[in-house]
């Protein structure tokens, strides 16, 4: 039988084979073991691969690897462990059985092992043929990707829809969608100590060695995935970093900082004043209450002095070089708050008298002896109707936002003096806030409201709530409409399966009827049958006492006749009894499954009303969670570039808003419950002050910190030659838990790898063995996380469960690679695309293809069921991107504009945002709701700091 184990082994011609001259092999001069991977792999790849690997395997040889060479194929294995010369696999590889491997000439072009190739053979099946461990060369001729690359290959999106991460070539880009801009450039920092003889191999804002092919984010935002060549790294965005800290006894009334973001000064509510350094975190000095106590105080001209203003109305001057403080003009009326604009070089006093006052530094100095005339302000602005408790200036200087504690906010032209904007919350007032360029503003009600308008006075936005809370009912609220479908889903198939059980009922009854119809048709063709044996007995018996009796012969064979019809008609009846018997008996097999179907999906259904009921209780918790939300904000602040307002107040976190729409955009994780108020310095800290007189400083810029390496020895990330991953990492999928990943990719050709990972430790949670025969392109958690979908360029589609990693089920009907899957929230159907320009829609449970959309005139690159609903997001390589209802097919909206090929597509789960990115290099990003362009990041212009260029 070994003469039939490896039947065409290699590529074998369509003619005979002549027997050849053997090969005669050189012992290897190695001084160590010879490794599969190493030595004896190259050799097969070259040579036998084209036919036995594990995307051909003809007679189900296959040749990668040494576990399955020891299996070997049909008819057993192809090496035995020790004995070369007893080896199939060695004597046609010597050319001394035949067919010899392999044949030449051949399709492959292949040729026959040298002395020294098959003396590596002989002495590795010699040493026992082991395994070893797969090898990747460690002296890589790494090259620098070009900073010229621009194509997108992967993209995701931030929870808050605030940045998307776009990996081009080796870097990972991240973009701020409000700005328009490019915010940073994610860096791995040991790729920096890399040198080339021209200097540098790769500089900042490079994150992979090789092309970032995949990209996932976690739930929450806090952990980012990337995958490249036999590594996937893992991010975590950094929590705010406290600069400074300082905390007074006394409490903190008010906190100005200069325009130079060095120093700060606090007014206590003791009256004293300390000074300090932002930068050194030092104190500079104190200076105690004088006299009236002061109300407010202002960096002014130069930063060189300190502002105050007081009851009494006094401006009061605080010189920072020796810390004297110099009474200056008093005024008509209570100061409440004092500002300084350098822009137009005044000092502004807001009163109690209703007014705002814009006085020359020179004239606010001055102090009036009791009796003599005040000098005449620059500009009094009047309008209030009630004490100026709020005042607010551009970064520059030029507008004043000032407010009444009635509602009432006011916009002031500083060198005119000219009121330019008028608005009213209608109810009172707890805070305001004004846009670094002057062209927004927002002000903040003891109703919770915060209301933003732009200067011509056009309402933004109204923001109220906690984000915390809110995201909580969104996520109740989907997960109450999931529940609900799935026991639509789970009644619909008892329904369906109650009807089927009736059907096999009625069937089984109608059996049972047929069943008494034959053994009733029986029981009269035996009686028919007796009677003719009776009659056929007695004409033999009378035949017998008269033999030669003509008639009696006759009557014999009469009688013989009807017995033969009788014994064969009774024997039609018998198996007629016999089908109806077993027709019963399958009947009630049937039966007795369908009973058993009835069952489980009353047990389905069951479970899906429990689940219901849970999600009801879970949703009626948030919604009251929301509804007791009463806190009103006591501070808020917009960011630096004007774009998001951050608000903050008792009993509510620190939050980030869509200054223009009111969006949500996310927690800032600093202690919040007991903010009284907050403010940027120039030098970009965001200052805080607590109502325990607690002062800190905090750096919240976003950052994405590298922060460990999946698949190699931590201790030599560079090194991927004894990675977990056997190539390119091709897909990546956070599963709900936001710790578990998902990777998949393999071994062109060869393998599909699916594994999972905790992304918390770096540890291997599980391989699903042979979980595609070639490259995984793709991956989906279900909404539960208890399965994932995968798609291979094996065109096959499969789902398995994550617990155990079992297969769940295969999807077949693509032509070519699958490209893209997609899980529906509610698990009834699943979405694939693919290299057949096709988008297919499956049962997930029956495995049966729904539907097939077919309006691409390319590959379907990427695929995304959007949000809970049925409808799909999708794009191709013909340079658009696609809505379609899954349901019937229909294309309700199309994204054009890019101007080539395109690979990745994603859309937030309401359909307002679509972003798409290809070869073209640009991000763009549209207005889901009506096809607009909303932004688009093209790539940067190389730069010429290091040798990637």
């Amino acid at each position: 039988m070994r003469a039939m184990l490896i039947v065409w082994l290699f590529l074998t011609p369509a003619f005979s084979i002549i027997a050849e001259e053997g090969i005669t092999p050189v012992e290897p001069d190695l001084n160590r073991e010879v490794d599969f991977y190493r030595d004896i792999y190259p050799i097969l790849e070259s040579k036998c691969l084209a036919c036995h690997s594990s995307a051909v395997a003809e007679n189900d040889l296959i040749l990668e690897n040494a576990e399955a060479i020891l299996k070997g194929g049909l008819s057993g294995e192809a090496v035995i462990a020790g004995d070369p010369d007893e080896s199939y696999l060695y004597r046609v590889a010597a050319r001394v059985d035949e067919p010899v491997m392999p044949p030449l000439p051949n399709k492959a072009q292949a040729k026959a092992l040298t002395p020294q190739e098959l003396g590596l053979l002989r002495k590795w099946i010699e040493e026992g043929a082991r395994a070893g461990e797969r090898y990747v060369e460690t002296t890589l001729a790494w090259q620098p990707i070009p900073e010229s690359f621009k194509a997108v290959y992967s993209l995701a999106l931030d929870p808050t829809r605030q940045f998307i991460f776009a990996g081009r070539g080796n870097r990972i880009f991240v973009y701020d969608i409000l700005t328009g801009q490019q915010f940073s450039r994610l860096s791995d920092p040991a790729l920096q100590s890399i040198q080339s003889v021209d200097g540098p191999l790769y500089g900042p804002g490079v994150a992979h060695r090789d092309f970032v092919h995949s990209l996932a984010i976690n739930a929450d935002g806090s952990r980012l995935a990337s995958g490249g060549f036999r590594v996937v790294k893992i991010w975590d965005r950094e929590a705010p970093q406290e600069l400074w800290n300082q905390r007074s006894e006394q409490g903190v009334s008010q906190v100005a900082n200069d325009i130079n973001g060095s120093r700060a000064a606090f007014l206590l509510t003791d009256g004293t004043i300390s000074i300090w350094d932002l930068a050194n975190n030092t104190l500079i000095g104190t200076v105690p209450q004088q006299g009236e106590r002061l109300t407010s105080i202002a960096f002014g001209k130069e930063t060189q002095t300190l502002i105050g203003g007081g009851e009494s109305g006094t401006i009061t001057f605080i010189d920072l070089s020796d810390l004297t403080v110099t009474p200056g003009l008093k005024t008509e009326s209570v100061i409440l708050k004092v500002g300084y604009s350098p822009a137009t070089q005044q000092v502004i006093t807001a009163h109690a008298d209703h007014t705002i006052r814009v006085w020359k530094p020179e004239t606010a100095s001055q102090a009036i002896p009791e009796g003599e005339p005040i000098p005449e302000p620059v500009h009094t602005l009047s309008g209030h109707t009630s004490a100026v408790q709020h005042l607010e200036l551009d970064s520059a200087g030029k507008t004043l936002l000032t407010g009444i504690d009635e509602g009432k906010v006011r916009l002031w032209d500083l060198e005119t003096g000219q009121q330019i904007f008028f608005r009213s919350v209608d109810v009172p007032l707890t805070n305001i806030a004004l846009s670094p360029n002057g062209q927004l503003i927002a002000a903040s009600g003891t109703n919770g409201v915060t209301r933003a308008w732009n200067r011509k006075g056009d309402k933004l936005a109204d923001i109220s709530g906690n984000q915390e809370l809110s995201s909580a009912l969104k996520r109740t609220t989907d997960d109450q409409a999931v529940a609900k479908a799935q026991l639509d889903l789970a009644e619909k198939a008892l329904a369906d399966t109650q009807k089927d059980l009736a059907d096999r009922e009625q069937s089984l009854k109608k059996a049972q009827e047929e069943k008494e119809k034959a053994d009733k048709d029986l029981a009269e063709k035996q009686t028919a049958l007796d009677a003719a044996q009776k009659a056929a007995d007695e004409a033999n018996t009378k035949l017998a006492e008269k033999p030669d009796d003509e008639a009696l012969k006759k009557q014999v064979e009469e009688t013989g006749k009807a017995l033969k019809t009788a014994q064969d008609n009774r024997q039609a009846s018998k198996d007629a009894v016999d089908s109806a018997a077993r027709a019963v008996e399958l009947s009630e097999q049937s039966v007795q499954l369908g009973k058993d179907q009835v069952a489980g999906r009353q047990q389905q259904k069951e479970q899906a009303a429990s689940k219901l009921q849970q999600a009801d209780t879970s949703l009626s918790e948030a919604q009251a969670a929301v509804t007791a939300f009463q806190s009103s904000p006591q501070s808020i602040v917009f960011d630096q570039d004007g774009n998001r307002l951050i608000s903050s107040g008792p009993n509510q976190p620190t939050q980030v808003w869509n200054a223009s729409t009111g969006q949500g955009l996310g927690l800032i994780p600093i202690p919040s419950n007991d903010l009284v108020s907050s403010q940027w310095t120039a030098s970009g800290s965001f200052l805080t002050v607590s109502s325990d007189g607690s002062v800190r400083s905090w750096d919240i810029t976003p950052r994405w910190k590298l922060s460990r390496v999946l698949g190699v020895d931590g201790d030599s990330p560079l090194n991927v030659s004894q990675s977990a991953f056997q190539d390119r990492v091709m897909a990546l999928a956070f599963h709900p838990d936001g710790e578990t990943l998902a990777t998949g990719g393999g071994e062109p050709s060869r393998s599909g790898e699916l594994q999972f990972w905790n992304t918390s430790t770096g540890e291997k949670i599980r391989t699903i063995e042979d979980a595609h025969s070639d490259t995984v392109t793709d991956l989906e958690f279900s909404r539960t996380g208890e399965k994932i979908v995968s798609g291979a360029t094996d065109k096959f589609v499969k789902v398995f469960r994550v617990e155990d990693g079992s297969l769940v089920r295969s999807y077949e009907g693509h032509t070519d690679h699958v490209l893209g899957v997609a899980f529906k929230a509610d698990e009834s159907r699943l979405a694939s695309s693919g290299a057949d320009l096709a988008i297919k829609i499956w049962n997930a449970e029956t495995g049966e293809q729904v539907r097939t959309i077919s309006n691409y005139a390319k590959q379907v690159t990427s695929i995304q069921f959007v949000g809970i609903t049925d409808n799909l997001i999708s794009c191709s390589g013909d340079q658009n991107a696609k809505f379609h209802t899954a349901e019937n097919g229909r294309n309700f909206r199309t994204f054009g504009g890019s101007q080539d090929y395109l690979y990745s597509v994603l859309s937030t789960d309401d359909e307002s945002l679509v972003i798409a990115a290809g070869e073209d290099g640009i991000v763009r990003v549209w207005n889901g709701k009506d096809g607009a362009l909303l932004q688009s990041f093209s790539p940067p212009a190389p730069s010429s700091e290091t040798v990637q260029k």
